[in-house]
């Protein structure tokens, strides 16, 4: 299993913290967010980490050369990673990834390894991640569960009503539905231009379709937080004092 590390963006809610590092280089509990997702990996089985880049690539990747790796990295650019969202950057990985299955994380997560373990060996053959005890906003990535355990529906778009839990960001692809993915990134984010497009967005294009199956995997309250801002960070430590506190 190879775990794909989506960490192009520039993280403007993070200045001035980011103004001289990408995000995945911001410090939790004095560990770079980087170092723990992909122990986090390591932890749940991964053998090899695909590391997509962008902003200030050149700090990420020094860092990587100096660094006791739990599992081989290998990196891809993103060039665009200043105008394109981040559907473009999992589809600049999909040379790397080798048509092999893989698990797609956010690189400004912390989360549990257990989360991981709980993905990988959880049901259908393509699934994500949902907390249903999420306290959702209008910005949560939400999901629709249907009755059956898969998802009709993603989208920042959807009301907090219809929503049954917030996407954290982490998926599980089969390699079977890889390629249909990928020609649906480029459908929407190349021949169509909207370059505003989140993965989700195109998760929920496949699902509307009816071609593509993806199962709702709970979190089962295991702590896991998304760090987009100062409030996010302020609250990490906690959240790393949960997550080791699990694993003893």
């Amino acid at each position: 299993m190879r775990a794909l590390i989506l960490a192009a963006g520039v993280g403007s809610r993070l200045m001035p913290l980011t103004a001289d590092r990408p995000k995945a280089l911001i410090e939790v509990a004095s560990v770079p967010l980087v170092a723990r997702i992909l122990k986090a990996c390591a932890d749940a089985g991964a053998d090899e980490a695909v590391l997509v880049t962008g902003y200030l690539r050149e700090r990420l990747e020094a860092w990587l050369a100096r660094a006791d790796l739990p599992l081989p990295v290998r990196t891809v650019w993103n060039a665009e990673y200043a105008t394109i969202n981040n559907a473009h950057s999992l589809y600049v990985a999909r040379d790397a990834l080798a048509d092999d299955d893989f698990v797609k994380l956010d690189g400004d997560l912390l989360l549990s390894p257990a989360l991981l373990v709980r993905l990988m060996t959880g049901s259908g053959r393509t699934a994500a991640l949902v907390d249903a005890k999420a306290e959702l906003d209008p910005e949560a990535m939400k999901a629709v569960i249907r009755p059956d355990g898969s998802i009709g529906a993603f989208g920042k778009w959807l009301s907090v009503a219809e929503a049954s839990g917030e996407s954290i960001g982490v998926e599980r692809i089969a390699k079977e539905d890889a390629p249909e993915l990928f020609e649906a990134i480029a459908e929407v984010v190349h021949r169509e231009g909207n370059h505003a497009a989140y993965y989700e967005d195109v998760y929920h294009r496949l699902l509307t379709r009816g071609s593509w199956r993806m199962t709702a995997i709970d979190t089962g309250g295991l702590p896991w937080t998304e760090i987009d801002d100062a409030n996010d960070l302020a609250r990490a430590d906690g959240i790393a004092e949960a997550i080791a506190g699990a694993r003893t």
